[in-house]
């Protein structure tokens, strides 16, 4: 039903390219846990983030538009990162790195009211999903051709999202403009890094998991806007340009020369290698509760 629903608004959203004047915004944006999102130690966090919004289905007369878009970020939500000594290179520097973050894709629809020819105020019904995901990095602190990263993402999670946003355009010239914007969504469960437990002892680097049952978000930005080209057909006034005659080369076969290809030095097809921490990267189990004793 959500792939459906999904389908038709995209569907209903690509068929006003023919001739509808579109919106694009690209931005920064800030994160914020709500609600037990927040007392679970999902750190607040910050991105980047895009939208394409369409025109306005009523007349350009009204001041009131209704637009579909969709709506794209990425957002890093905190990490920590240890020094940490390798067993191979030896006499190198590492560090290990623990990150949260997430990538969402939403579909909007947009109720906007035009205060003045400067000022649009506007809100936003969003549904899509946020994938989260939490991962690993051990590798040198310098860049080396022998040695390469290793990455590995430890938790991953998708979530379906629906809420609700609003914000303002203002308009800072004839296609420019400032969107300041902000929206709630609510999401399902979510499992991730808990940073706060995440330590180093004397023999490894030990790391814990939270897991909730929602996964609210505030999120809030601020972005450059710009008004698209308007696309629209006409048939009716297109030049009708003559195809040049194809050009005919004549030359005599006997004195056709032959160039020689010069051979281009190939790349070294060594694999690079991961390096070797001495301490190990292991998960904290949680420990049991002492049940208690009936006598």
């Amino acid at each position: 039903m959500r792939t459906r629903l999904l389908f038709l608004c995209s569907l209903l959203f690509f068929s006003q390219a023919s001739f509808a004047q579109w919106q694009f915004g690209f931005g920064a944006v800030g994160l914020g846990p709500v609600d037990r999102f927040d007392s679970s130690v999902y750190k607040p966090g910050a991105g980047m983030f895009f939208n394409v919004m369409s025109s306005s289905f009523l007349p350009k007369t009204s001041p009131f538009e209704i637009r579909m878009g969709i709506y794209c970020d990425a957002l890093t939500s905190g990490k920590k990162s240890f020094d940490i000594d390798l067993a191979d290179p030896i006499n190198a520097e590492g560090e290990t790195v623990f990150k949260n973050s997430s990538i969402g894709n939403h579909l909007m629809t947009r109720f906007g009211y035009t205060v003045n020819p400067k000022v649009t105020v506007f809100t936003d019904l969003i549904i899509g999903h946020r994938k989260f995901t939490s991962t690993t990095r051990t590798g040198l602190k310098e860049y080396s051709d022998e040695f390469e990263d290793d990455y590995q993402q430890v938790y991953k999670t998708r979530t379906y999202r629906h809420g609700i946003g609003f914000g303002t355009r203002i308009s800072m010239g004839k296609s420019l403009g400032l969107e300041v914007r902000a929206d709630y969504t609510r999401g399902n469960q979510t499992t991730y890094f808990d940073l706060d437990k995440t330590i180093e002892t004397t023999n490894s680097i030990e790391y814990a998991s939270e897991t909730w049952k929602h996964s609210d978000l505030f999120v809030y930005g601020i972005a450059l806007n710009w008004k698209l080209f308007r696309i629209e057909s006409n048939t009716t006034n297109r030049t009708d340009y003559t195809k040049p005659k194809p050009r005919t080369n004549t030359y005599n076969s006997s004195t056709r020369t032959t160039r020689t290809r010069t051979s281009t030095p190939t790349r070294s097809t060594t694999p690079k290698r991961k390096v070797t921490p001495k301490k190990d990267i292991k998960k904290v189990e949680p420990k049991k509760k002492d049940e208690p004793i009936t006598w």
